[in-house]
């Protein structure tokens, strides 16, 4: 699926890691803000964007990745990039991106650990295609930890887009969630499977089976839009992305879990933001289920 106008994406996978990332770089100037909702964010760079902070919310790019924490090393290897590109805030005779990021903890299957060569090969592959399922930053993601991870799912990356008129409106996920996931209908599409059935986290929740051998679970977001805003604004849009998300997941949000919502405007059109607030729910709820469901 293509991304929204306007802006880039790219990929990388780590095959011997089973981790990747996944880039965002939004139309310069724009309007960045970020919704942190899990108890336990692994973030970079997520205040200066803020409400109350800096005058000039542009970014230059936005970055999700694996490997908790250590993921951030891939991140030096966008920066770089960009710098070498001349892209970035211009201070004296300095070049400085702005990356938040967040990253996901994915070390299940190994201790690989990324550097910023990941960042690197990542930036070679820039693209208006969005891959959805187990790629990028969501080779690794995985759902239905309740129990510990031995009953655990694959997950991945998933991406919805519509547009009203001139107005689009895209939400990139990777679900690396402790719980379930749910369809429309409340039937249970990945989550904890034991003897090859899927038990429903809140049965588990009720038996005290709450396992912590999976110790950092987290669903990251990223709204695309090109809707004038303010950063009150898009940030109040990255919390109906939050809320549409917190539909398709169950539980949400615990102590552990590092949930974060980024949204980007070109800030190009009027558009009354309530309709785009509403949309964005719907829209972020569907770009989860796409990791199972409908590609196209």
């Amino acid at each position: 699926m293509k991304i929204v106008r306007g802006f880039e994406i790219c990929g990388y996978e780590n095959n011997a890691a089973k981790s990747g990332m996944t880039v965002i770089f939004p139309p310069i100037p724009n309007v960045t803000s970020v919704y942190v909702a899990g108890g336990s964010p692994g973030t970079r760079d997520t205040e200066v964007i803020d409400v109350g902070r800096r005058k000039d919310h542009t970014t230059h790019a936005i970055a999700i990745v694996g490997r908790s924490m250590y993921g951030l090393r891939a991140v030096e290897g966008v920066i770089e990039s960009l710098r070498k590109k001349d892209i970035g805030f211009k201070i004296n005779n300095i070049v400085v991106p702005i990356v938040p990021s967040a990253v996901i903890f994915d070390f299940y299957y190994n201790n690989i650990m990324p550097d910023d060569s990941w960042g690197i090969n990542c930036y070679k592959n820039k693209t208006n295609d969005v891959m959805i399922g187990s790629h990028w930053a969501g080779i690794g993601a995985t759902v239905g930890k309740i129990a510990g991870i031995r009953y655990m799912m694959e997950s991945g990356q998933g991406f919805y887009k519509e547009n009203i008129g001139i107005i689009e409106i895209g939400v990139l996920t990777v679900v690396n969630s402790i719980g379930e996931v749910i369809d429309d209908k409340g039937n249970i599409i990945a989550g904890v499977k034991i003897n090859g059935k899927i038990v429903p986290s809140i049965q588990l929740l009720k038996e005290n089976a709450l396992k912590r051998d999976s110790k950092l679970n987290t669903t990251i977001g990223i709204v695309m839009t090109n809707v004038k805003a303010s950063v009150d604004e898009i940030k109040s849009i990255a919390k109906s992305a939050y809320i549409g998300i917190s539909r398709r997941i169950r539980p949400v949000s615990l102590s552990l879990d590092g949930d974060t919502i980024f949204a980007i405007t070109s800030n190009e059109i009027e558009y009354d933001i309530d309709i785009i607030k509403g949309l964005t729910e719907e829209i972020a709820s569907k770009s989860v289920l796409s990791i199972w469901g409908d590609k196209n």
